[in-house]
């Protein structure tokens, strides 16, 4: 058997982009421009014949979400956490810089469709999951102040003011294991994790 690599030394490894296989491209598409805001970098049709489309958030990444045609058209089985979730992927998750924020794209979602919208304090965030116009679960979020042991959650009402959503999540966490304000945890953790590369 071969010697494992040592695998003391930190790579500097980052995420890019995740691939979506879809039924209705088209549909997809329009839903992550115009609903959630990517904008459309690139498309067009693979050497197996099947369409994709690139789209980013981010303008140092060409792409961040690609969508590819030939999800197959039977039903796949739910799994075994998520009531009638998608089968392997847990959710797609995008920040947002605000809890005003985070409400207006609550909002925005509710006006959309009539898909389920479960809203919910994680203590490190204010965080939102409904699942786009294919079934794959999407989370939405907002970074507390605060930073509590995780996993945390408590269902949050996102149809009360900003400052009585502040107010209560931290009347909620005060006393919760590992209490501390957020800047704390990320200074241990820059301890811990090698800072980015600048481009």
């Amino acid at each position: 058997m071969p010697e494992k690599p040592s695998v003391d030394k930190k790579i500097n490894v980052r995420f890019s982009h995740l691939g979506l296989v879809v039924s209705d491209i088209e549909m997809m598409e329009d839903f992550y421009t115009r609903v959630i805001g990517f904008e459309r970098t690139d498309g067009g049709m693979t050497g197996q014949g099947v369409i994709m489309t690139f789209m980013t958030l981010d303008p140092s990444e060409h792409h961040q979400v690609f969508l590819v045609e030939g999800k197959p058209d039977e039903e796949l089985p739910s799994n075994k956490i998520i009531p009638n979730g998608p089968p392997v992927l847990h959710h797609l998750s995008f920040r947002v810089d605000s809890l005003s924020d985070l409400q207006t794209m609550y909002r925005r979602l509710k006006s959309e469709s009539e898909r389920d919208i479960w809203t919910v304090t994680h203590g490190v965030c204010w965080a939102m999951y409904s699942k786009d116009p294919e079934g794959n679960a999407i989370e939405f979020f907002a970074d507390t102040p605060w930073y509590v042991h995780q996993p945390y959650l408590k269902p949050m009402d996102f149809n009360i003011s900003e400052d009585e959503l502040f107010s209560e999540t931290e009347e909620l966490i005060r006393n919760e294991s590992g209490f501390q304000p957020l800047e704390e945890f990320y200074g241990d953790l820059k301890q811990r994790v090698p800072e980015k590369q600048n481009a």
